[in-house]
C-alpha cells in the first residue's frame, strides 16, 4: 500500500512539474532555489523571475508559502515544489520530475541558525546539532548530488552554496559559543569544495558566496543586533556575483563584493 501511494504522488508530482515546465522559457536560464518561501530565497525567486529566468523554487510546505504562491501567480515561470533538504525522498521526487530541466544555477540557500541556548558551552543539545547539520551540512550535498545532472547538462553550470563565513577560523574563531552553526558551516565548506574538485572536468563552478549580514529571520535567531543589508540588496549583490563568477573562485568562499575569504 506504501509504495502504491508514492507511486501515485510521483505520478502527480510529474504531472504538475511537466505542467510548470511548459511554462518555462526553452530559451531563458534556469535557476532551483531551495529554501524559497521568505528571507533572502523568496527574494532570489522575486529578483530571478523578473529577469525572466525559470525558476524552481522550493520549500517545505508550498501550501504555507503565501507570497512565494502569489509570485508563482504572477510569473509563468515560477515552479514551486515542496521539498525538505532533509528527505532525501523529497530531493529524490523533484529531482526525478525535473530530470531532462537543464539547471543553470543551483542555488543551496536553504539553512537554520539553530536555538544559541542548545550551542552554547554548558547546555549542549546535541539532537540540536543533527538538526542543525541536516539542513545547513547534508541538506546542501544531498540537493547537489541530486540535481548534478541537470547542471552538467546547463550552459552556464553553477552550483552556489549561501553562507559559511561562520565555519572559517578567521570569522568564526573571533567570539565565542555558536558551536553548532560554525561546525555545520565548516564541514558545508569542506563538502562543497571536496565536491569541485570531483566535478572540474565536467566544467561546473561550485562557490560558496556569503551574503553578509541580512535582515532576516535567520540573522535575527542569531541574535545580532548590530547593522544589516535587505534581503533585496543582498539577493541583488549575490545575483550579480554569480554572473560573473571567476575561475579562481571555484571551490571557495566569497563575499557579496567579490573578495575571497581564506578558510
Amino acid at each position: 500500500m506504501k509504495k502504491l501511494l508514492i507511486a501515485l504522488y510521483l505520478i502527480l508530482l510529474n504531472c504538475y512539474s511537466i505542467e510548470a515546465e511548459a511554462a518555462f522559457d526553452p530559451i531563458s536560464p534556469t535557476v532551483l532555489i531551495t529554501g524559497s518561501n521568505r528571507g533572502l530565497g523568496l527574494e532570489f525567486s522575486r529578483q530571478y523571475a523578473a529577469a525572466n529566468w525559470n525558476v524552481i523554487a522550493t520549500c517545505r510546505n508550498p501550501k504555507k508559502a503565501k507570497e512565494l504562491q502569489l509570485l508563482a501567480e504572477e510569473y509563468n515561470q515560477v515552479a514551486v515544489e515542496k521539498m525538505d533538504v532533509t528527505s532525501q525522498s523529497e530531493v529524490d521526487l523533484v529531482a526525478s520530475a525535473y530530470h531532462d530541466q537543464p539547471i543553470d544555477v543551483l542555488l543551496n540557500n536553504a539553512g537554520i541558525y539553530g536555538v544559541i541556548e542548545k550551542q552554547t558551552l554548558g547546555t549542549f543539545d546535541f539532537e540540536e546539532l543533527k538538526r542543525v547539520f541536516d539542513v545547513n551540512t547534508i541538506g546542501s550535498l544531498r540537493v547537489s548530488e541530486a540535481f548534478l545532472e541537470n547542471v552538467k547538462s546547463s550552459d552556464q553550470k553553477k552550483i552556489i552554496s549561501l553562507g559559511g563565513g561562520m565555519g572559517t577560523p578567521t570569522i568564526g574563531g573571533m567570539f565565542g559559543g555558536h558551536y553548532f552553526m560554525k561546525m555545520s558551516k565548516a564541514a558545508h565548506l569542506s563538502a562543497m569544495g571536496t565536491m569541485q574538485a570531483d566535478v572540474e572536468e565536467a566544467g561546473i563552478i561550485i562557490t560558496m558566496i556569503s551574503p553578509g549580514r541580512v535582515d532576516t529571520q535567520l540573522m535575527r535567531d542569531s541574535g545580532w543586533t548590530g547593522k544589516s543589508i535587505s534581503a533585496e540588496k543582498s539577493a541583488s549583490l549575490v545575483i550579480s556575483l554569480i554572473e560573473r563568477l571567476e575561475p579562481e573562485m571555484k571551490g571557495r568562499l566569497v563575499m557579496y563584493n567579490g573578495m575571497i575569504i581564506p578558510w
